[in-house]
């Protein structure tokens, strides 16, 4: 990580007190860039067409089970240790990676992480599940389409579109 983000990160700290906002979203967006400037980016539209074309990309969600349990990219498997993480990659061969998280923050640290050691084709969704779910698209419990989204903590509540936060599996 880089230290150039910790300006903006303690400017988040009267937004982590008094409680976030959708505006918050694009704060954090801006810190994870700030943070993990060789992690590239990818915007959830550039996401949506690469999931129709006929070799989509391997989706990580990194994440908690309990997160991921709630909600999660169609198709999208659950790890969070890079080992595993790495281990899916390689299995999976050439072709392109997509972590996410909550926010995009977890993801784009296991994603420099994973570059580091050597792993390309990496990109984070930015503003992960959250950005995906605000914009009401597609999320899955398995194979069923919902429409909720794991908070993560009970902090982060403003940065969903009301209706979409629930705390645990499946309770708003």
């Amino acid at each position: 990580m880089r230290l150039a983000a910790i300006p903006k990160m303690l400017s988040m700290i009267p937004s982590a007190i008094k409680g976030v906002s959708l505006g918050d979203l694009d704060r954090i967006k801006e810190i994870t860039r700030l943070a993990f400037p060789s992690v590239p980016q990818l915007s959830t539209e550039l996401l949506a067409q690469w999931m129709r074309e006929a070799e989509p990309p391997l989706l990580i969600d990194v994440r908690s089970s309990q997160e991921y349990t709630v909600s999660h990219l169609h198709r999208a498997v659950n790890l969070q240790s890079t080992v595993r993480i790495a281990k899916a990659i390689r299995e999976r061969g050439v072709g392109r990676t997509v972590l996410y998280c909550a926010v995009g923050f977890r993801s784009s640290r296991l994603a420099d992480i994973l570059a580091q050691g050597g792993m390309q084709n990496l990109f984070n969704l930015e503003g992960s599940i959250f950005q995906w779910a605000n914009e009401r698209r597609p999320l899955y419990r398995g194979e069923t389409t919902v429409h909720l989204v794991h908070l993560y903590g009970p902090r982060w509540a403003g940065l969903l579109n009301e209706g979409l936060a629930v705390t645990g599996e499946g309770r708003q």
